[in-house]
């Protein structure tokens, strides 16, 4: 994996979702090492010093393949002060410092595995949107099959969900589900009511004994989601994989 390096960018996009979540397009203002999709970056609005100690900062997935290594995509949602700061008061144009790659949250086959479940919620959505734009980009999925389960508050919270439908429609062999808790449009039957269901992954997945369960989300969602596939549905921890900074 590419060696982590600090990098200054300046804030090119603000996209606010609501006033608790917005979307980030930063430009590197110099050629970023490689990135992995599934792979995280820290980031910080405060004063930095290159030759000083690393100021204070949070830990964020990408949300993009780094394509042009100059453009990271960020998807923020507002978890305490240091967040809420960025929320409330970064605005296209300033500039922030940032050091990475970091992770290996990465899906492909060297799990050992040819089949890929993806469950997220909410902003973990995030490397699993690097994953996707990386996948429409070469045409073709790193394993033979993966699947998409991804769940919000709210179906326009589901801010990635073009993002998912291209790649459904474009990658024969990757499929979407969506999960709304507060969902009435009946019009919508594409998002299924309620959170996300462990039970019906199961009964879907045939082959759970080939598959890589990708977990990434609150932590408590990871929590349940984690115990319920080893202690219940007895799938090896081998076998469930998590963001690790989480």
């Amino acid at each position: 994996m590419a060696q982590p390096m600090r990098f200054q960018a300046v804030v090119d996009q603000v996209t606010r979702h609501n006033p608790d979540l917005a979307t980030y397009r930063l430009r590197a203002c110099k050629r970023l090492p490689r990135f992995i999709p599934g792979q995280f970056i820290h980031l910080t609005i405060d004063s930095f010093d290159p030759t000083g100690f690393w100021p204070e900062s949070r830990i964020f997935s990408v949300a993009n393949a780094v394509a042009d290594r100059y453009t990271i995509e960020l998807t923020i949602s507002r978890q305490g002060l240091y967040t809420g700061r960025i929320l409330d008061g970064l605005l296209q144009g300033a500039q922030v410092w940032a050091k990475g790659p970091y992770g290996d949250f990465t899906i492909d086959a060297s799990h050992g595995y040819g089949r890929a479940v993806l469950i997220a919620g909410g902003t973990g959505i995030t490397p699993f949107c690097a994953f996707m734009d990386a996948v429409l980009k070469q045409g073709s999925l790193p394993v033979s099959e993966v699947t998409l389960h991804y769940g919000a508050q709210a179906p326009d919270l589901l801010i990635y969900r073009a993002l998912a439908d291209q790649c459904a429609a474009a990658i024969p062999d990757f499929q979407v589900h969506y999960y709304a808790e507060k969902h009435t449009d009946s019009a919508d039957p594409q998002v299924q009511t309620g959170r996300i269901d462990l039970r019906n992954i199961i009964c879907d997945n045939k082959l759970t004994q080939e598959t890589a369960f990708f977990l990434s989300g609150p932590k408590s969602m990871i929590q349940s989601l984690r115990d319920g596939l080893i202690h219940t549905h007895r799938v090896s921890t081998e076998q469930v994989l998590i963001d690790a900074w989480e």
